[in-house]
């Protein structure tokens, strides 16, 4: 992928991102620190990793799987891979939005 096509294709991920509103609060993933990183690879591949708030809340969980498929709908995006840090099970949460 070119220059350009990367860069806009990390505009349409960051837009996103940015839109993104947690299921428990009118703020968005940015705003409520949910992302702690993003990582777009020249192939359209995005990584990123998440600390969500409510760990123990089945609906935050939906909330992942449905915004990785919401990634992977993005103009570009040839695939997307979630970690989850910081809650307990974390490595559950992980293996369950990227199954």
């Amino acid at each position: 992928m070119n220059e350009r096509k990367l860069k806009s294709l990390k505009l349409r991920v960051i837009r996103l991102f940015a839109s993104w509103k947690e299921p428990h609060e009118d703020r968005t993933y940015n705003e409520s620190d949910i992302i702690q990183e993003i990582d777009i690879s020249s192939e359209g591949v995005v990584n990123y990793t998440i600390a969500p708030k409510h760990p123990h809340c089945p609906c935050c969980l939906l909330d992942c799987v449905e915004l990785k498929q919401k990634i992977e709908k993005i103009k570009g995006v040839n695939g997307a891979v979630c970690t989850v840090i910081g809650i307990p099970g974390a490595e559950k949460w992980t293996r369950s939005i990227n199954g």
